[in-house]
């Protein structure tokens, strides 16, 4: 069973090996930019299918109408929606995400339809929005991610949006925190 959500889908996520050049090709090809690029991305109390284990993953972040698109590296390769070798890495949709106004609740929810927790973290420290990854086990070949509704996430989701909509062409990969 595929599951059903109110609510809407606004970041599809795509695993590549390397994020800058993989953001550099998006801007080329479809014209989606600028990309944002977080490397080695900070979480706190990461549990990886239910075990407390750091999970190491870099990110660009772009915008393309009403639709984040993320571009995702797992550095060790232990959160892949299909079977992978180190000699060829998955590569791919990794997952499609929305924001959870209640977490929890959207948490059980899609537990109730059998979706398994792969991934549950806090973004940044003990305190951060509250994330979580799903695999659904029906044949979707990627992951539901789900955000904590908080202030910092609309935020971010605003100022990719902004960035995007201003965005002249130049300059398509940048860093987080300039």
């Amino acid at each position: 069973m595929i599951f059903q959500s109110e609510k809407p889908i606004i970041q599809i996520a795509y695993a590549v090996e390397d994020v800058r050049q993989a953001a550099q090709i998006w801007s080329e090809k479809f014209n989606v930019g600028p990309f944002y690029v977080n490397e080695h991305i900070p979480l706190a109390n990461s549990y990886v299918r239910g075990t407390p284990e750091p999970f190491d993953h870099s990110s660009a972040y772009g915008w393309k109408e009403n639709l984040m698109i993320e571009l995702i590296c797992d550095h060790a390769q232990k959160l892949s929606p299909s079977k992978v070798s180190p000699e060829k890495p998955f590569s791919g949709i990794h997952h499609v995400a929305w924001i959870a106004p209640n977490f929890e609740a959207e948490c059980h929810a899609l537990e109730n339809q059998d979706c398994v927790q792969v991934l549950w973290a806090q973004n940044g420290s003990d305190t951060g929005m509250k994330l979580a990854w799903f695999d659904p086990q029906n044949g979707m070949n990627h992951f539901y991610e789900i955000y904590e509704d908080t202030d910092d996430i609309r935020e971010f989701y605003a100022f990719l949006s902004g960035k995007a909509k201003n965005w002249d062409g130049r300059n398509p990969v940048r860093d987080m925190s300039g």
